[in-house]
């Protein structure tokens, strides 16, 4: 295999000399510690210098979303296979059985802390609040305030102060939204709008649960996909609504991704519409009430329990395996390439970041709770977390990290003839004995050989314990040349040796 030309050192000079203790003096009585501890001192431009580890992240991972419930993709997997919506539903939640339910209404928060609220119909519509009802004409705009005195509802000639929450409600067809909501659409909304005010104006879209359906499949899957699929979809989210509701609110649900999305007629598509008709009423149930049927978008192979992201104790919501799952575009994902900067900073580590150390896994197996290894200190983050501060698709990531000593920042110069030893550590470990790759790059090419690792652990508070796998190597460049280790998709930082 290609080897570096040979180095002098540069501290032959009788400018500096290294004293060697007797006692070390033997080559069967020196240290591996001694020797990294006098190389170091052999190499840099000054006794009282030190030699500095870099490290670089790796990150992959698997599927998009929280984990929990239904994976969407997983669902279209199964309906490809021949699996009706009713086996895919008592798949993903355990031990349910399918109810029917009323066509009762939910109450969707379209929009809040709004200062004014406006609306228009094609066709008449009303508005009651305190009092008589009143009626709008066709294409007039209405705008609602609130003031000291009430809700000021201006539509038209008509200007009308209620001291109870006005409520609009066409005389057919559709209301308009000329105010956006939160997922930016407006346009025609199905039932009725209602106005409250909590320290700032509330749009409330009272709908009936199989209307609201209609708005909010054709949002969350494809239209084209599997009819089996989407009617499992319109079950779940039919679940959903339902045991989202909030009795002693205002509404129920938001209408965006806080909740499940939902948008208004614009969205409807013929064949998400069939799919709600044909299992109208259909609800997932446990002990008879309807479930909370999370869901989201891929698994990446298995779902996991809600006890490891939320910590609730939801019976039905267990991890359970997912193989077709891979239909999913982020079934895999990575590497991500980071710096201890870039990751450091959001998880708030002590010290310049090393490592963020997976300590507990869910039965998917995503992150439960990793240790996040500084220069001076550790710290611990849940999944659900670090998932959110990194902008992870999901918790279930590995992180690698990699160093080199000495590192780039360190500028090591040296002169022909010597020798240098390169080092540093792998999170988590390989098996002892694994090899790393040592690249190394002179004459316009990059060569690389195998170096063998040996598995260490590092103790962290809370009795927990971070393994890891050391790898160190001794070269001895003609010229200035550039190093960094890999193994697998994870790379060290590069470093360079001045030869001069």
């Amino acid at each position: 295999m290609p080897q570096e030309p040979m180095m002098t050192s540069r501290l032959t000079s009788p400018a500096l000399r290294i004293r060697i203790p007797r006692q070390a003096a033997s080559p069967t009585r020196l240290t591996l510690g001694g020797v990294f501890a006098l190389l170091a001192l052999l190499v840099m431009a000054g006794p009282a210098a030190a030699l500095s580890t870099q490290y670089a992240f790796t990150i992959t991972g698997h599927g998009w979303g929280h984990g929990v419930g239904m994976s969407q993709w997983g669902a279209y997997g199964y309906a490809k296979h021949g699996w009706d919506y009713k086996d895919i539903l008592k798949h993903y939640y355990t031990g349910i059985s399918l109810s029917t339910v009323e066509n009762s209404v939910i109450r969707v928060n379209l929009r809040s802390g709004q200062s004014a609220i406006k609306l228009s119909c094609p066709n008449a519509y009303t508005v009651q609040g305190s009092g008589a009802t009143w009626t709008i004409p066709g294409g007039t705009t209405a705008t609602t305030t609130h003031t000291s005195s009430g809700y000021r509802v201006v539509a038209g000639s008509l200007r009308r102060t209620f001291t109870a929450a006005p409520h609009f409600k066409p005389t057919k067809g559709a209301l308009r939204l000329i105010t956006k909501t939160d997922l930016g659409d407006d346009g025609a909304y199905r039932g009725t709008i209602k106005v409250v005010y909590k320290g700032g104006l509330m749009m409330i879209n009272h709908v009936p649960l199989e209307s609201y359906l209609r708005g909010v499949v054709p949002h969350e899957v494809s239209p084209s996909w599997p009819r089996e699929a989407v009617k499992a979809q319109a079950c779940a989210a039919r679940a959903f609504a339902l045991g989202s509701k909030q009795p002693s609110k205002s509404w129920d649900v938001y209408c965006d991704v806080r909740d499940q999305a939902y948008m208004g007629v614009g969205i409807e598509d013929s064949r998400t519409d069939a799919a709600v008709r044909e299992t109208a009423g259909v609800c997932p149930t446990f002990n008879g009430k309807p479930i909370v049927a999370t869901y989201f978008s891929c698994s990446g192979g298995h779902t996991e329990s809600a006890q490891h992201v939320w910590g609730g104790s939801y019976a039905y919501l267990k991890g359970v395996e997912d193989p077709y799952d891979y239909y999913g575009t982020l079934h895999d994902w990575g590497p991500l390439r980071r710096t201890p900067a870039q990751i450091g900073g959001r998880l708030g580590a002590s010290g310049s970041l090393r490592a963020v150390y997976t300590v507990k896994r869910g039965v998917s197996p995503r992150i439960v709770k990793a240790a996040v290894i500084g220069s001076k200190g550790t710290t611990y983050i849940d999944g659900g977390s670090l998932r959110v501060k990194l902008g992870l698709n999901s918790a279930w990531a590995v992180f690698t990290s990699m160093g080199i000593s000495p590192a780039a920042r360190d500028g090591v110069s040296i002169k022909a003839g010597s020798k240098i030893v390169l080092k540093g550590r792998l999170y988590p470990a390989l098996a002892d004995g694994a090899t790393v790759k040592l690249h190394f790059y002179y004459d316009g090419r990059w060569r690389s050989r195998k170096v063998t690792t040996v598995r260490k652990a590092e103790k962290l508070p809370g009795g927990h314990t971070a393994r890891y796998s050391l790898y160190t190597e001794s070269v001895s460049p003609k010229q200035t040349t550039k190093y960094y280790f890999s193994s697998g998709k994870a790379k060290s930082p590069v470093t360079t040796i001045t030869v001069k």
